[in-house]
């Protein structure tokens, strides 16, 4: 059974490319739109990894980590924050302090996203 990431994508870009290629890897990936449909996925299940836009309809992405990290703790569903404009340490550091485990700038290389995610998702606390 492969592992499920859960991507909440901003609107401005397609997420096809980036669910593809995960998909490529062996993940299974759901397609989420904001903050609630991501919490209600979480009340159903727990994914091996959340992957995040900081562009989202509502909250923004380090408002949403926060919310998460309300319900699951990091060793549970670690989550990778992206973004095409928020560039500055400044906003990675924000990304740490929000509970994300990665900040990556778009457009990402696929070969480090796959490396990220795949070291998340099947890192020490998520062996099952």
């Amino acid at each position: 059974m492969s592992q499920e990431i859960l991507f909440v994508h901003d609107l401005q870009e397609s997420p096809v490319t980036r669910k593809n290629y995960l998909e490529m890897l062996g993940f299974q990936v759901t397609l989420v739109r904001n903050t609630e449909e991501c919490l209600k996925a979480l009340a159903q299940r727990k994914p091996a990894l959340i992957l995040m836009d900081v562009l989202l309809e509502g909250q923004n992405g380090f408002q949403a980590c926060r919310a998460i990290r309300e319900r699951v703790n990091a060793a549970e569903v670690p989550i990778i924050l992206c973004s095409h404009i928020y560039r500055s340490r400044i906003y990675r550091d924000e990304a740490s302090a929000a509970g994300a485990q990665r900040y990556l700038l778009l457009p990402v290389k696929h070969e480090d996203l796959g490396a990220a995610v795949t070291e998340l998702a099947s890192g020490p606390a998520r062996t099952r």
